[in-house]
């Protein structure tokens, strides 16, 4: 090892020195709700992918597991090799006789081995299988910030080998023992860094513009950043619409195909989510185009440049209604869900915001923002429930709360707060 490969591995990993030295301080750690999964001895040998958008809480979320391993007697030291960079990339890039000076170097027992931003490396699931088939006593953890790279580059060669997680930013269950105001949420979302910070709307800034030119330019090679960054404010300000492609593209001054390629990639990369229709009648119900929300509500309002106060806002329902369809995605991928989100609309205008698909369940929700009095269903509500006869379906509304009977199911009344009491029952 030359001398700045070993200062980069030192200043990244104090506690090889000094084994006081925390892998991460947890005094302030926000109790994130996969990790229970994620500690199972099931995955010991198995290799843990944490893949979510930049600055979600990946790394931090890495190192609590380190640590919590360590802990629990499991493994008995960590070694943290962060990609970003230069020097650590080029030396994992050389293929996996790291391990062996790494285990020279520092007398490493049953380590743990966190590689960190793995999409910026050369041929990373080339170089996990390898790590992998050596059958070292080595608890592995990787990182990235990039579906398109980290699935790509990985899941061929690691195939029924690895736990993938999603991190997402916080979800509001997350952060109820935090009480942050849920209004601060609906509007500057809840990335790690937003939430603790009072200048929130410097921290979206950054996050926007290193997402364009780290994942956009320098890691995608997406050749029209402009383009991209015009698609994402059309974008923001259609939240809950059924996407238009031909809209899109001549308002970019760009094609169809390049349009669908652009939304593919803010897919990816998480600042997006599709959802399809639910389909059960053909004949009568919208079978095409898809919806997509925002992943995050600070970062759409951040391409609007928007930032005012929720209860001023003239987008509030629209807010509200992007932040269920987040709170829905993240208790999905927090606890493994194996649920299809749909919404459904028919030919005639009748609507419901979602729909989940669990297994042969079938669980509507509506998000009606606004005060109520008592229960109230809207005209394409209640058609659903004629039709389909759920069990369980929920309307999340501002202040109002029951459950009341229709159609041989309970209908929930839930504020946003409570959103996570019908998601608990799915």
């Amino acid at each position: 090892m030359n001398r700045d490969l070993l200062e980069v591995i030192h200043q990244s990993n104090p506690w090889l020195k000094d084994q006081d030295e925390l892998i991460l301080d947890d005094r302030n750690f926000i109790y994130r709700h996969n990790i229970d999964t994620l500690l199972l001895p099931d995955w010991d040998t198995i290799w843990t992918v944490l893949i979510g958008p930049r600055q979600s809480g990946k790394t931090t979320l890495g190192r609590y597991l380190c640590q919590a391993l360590i802990n629990q007697g499991r493994f008995r030291s960590t070694i943290y090799l962060n990609c970003d960079y230069f020097e650590i990339r080029n030396w994992l890039n050389q293929g996996p006789q790291f391990l062996d000076q790494v285990a020279d170097q520092f007398e490493l027992v049953k380590p743990i081995l966190f590689i960190d931003e793995a999409q910026r490396l050369e041929n990373p699931g080339l170089l996990l299988k390898t790590i992998v088939d050596l059958s070292k006593p080595i608890k592995l953890i990787t990182s990235g910030s990039s579906q398109l790279e980290i699935r790509a580059k990985i899941q061929e060669h690691l195939t029924g080998r690895q736990l993938e997680t999603i991190v997402l930013p916080f979800s509001q269950l997350e952060l109820k023992s935090s009480k942050i105001d849920l209004t601060q949420q609906l509007v500057f979302g809840s990335y790690p860094q937003v939430i603790k910070v009072q200048q929130k709307e410097i921290i979206l800034s950054q996050l926007f513009s290193n997402y364009i030119s780290k994942d956009i330019i320098e890691i995608l090679k997406v050749g029209k950043p402009d383009l991209m960054r015009n698609l994402i404010g059309l974008m923001a300000h259609s939240v809950g619409q059924l996407v238009n492609y031909q809209q899109l593209a001549v308002d970019c001054k760009s094609t169809i195909p390049t349009i669908q390629n652009y939304l593919s990639i803010l897919e990816q990369t998480y600042v997006l989510k599709a959802i399809k229709p639910f389909v059960g009648n053909k004949r009568t119900e919208i079978t095409a185009n898809p919806i997509y929300y925002f992943l995050d509500n600070g970062f759409r309002n951040q391409a609007l440049q928007n930032f005012a106060l929720f209860e001023n806002r003239s987008d509030a329902g629209f807010l509200a209604e992007n932040f269920v369809f987040q709170e829905i995605m993240k208790y999905k991928t927090q606890h493994f869900k194996n649920w299809d989100i749909h919404f459904w609309r028919t030919k005639s205008g009748a609507e419901v915001d979602f729909v989940i698909k669990a297994g042969q369940r079938i669980i509507p929700i509506e998000v009606k923002y606004q005060n109520m009095k008592g229960p109230k269903l809207t005209r394409g509500f209640r058609s659903f429930l004629k039709t389909y006869q759920p069990s369980l379906s929920a309307v999340i509304t501002k202040s109002f709360t029951t459950k009341v009977k229709e159609e041989n199911g309970t209908v929930m009344f839930l504020t946003l707060e409570e959103l996570g009491r019908i998601l608990d029952k799915i």
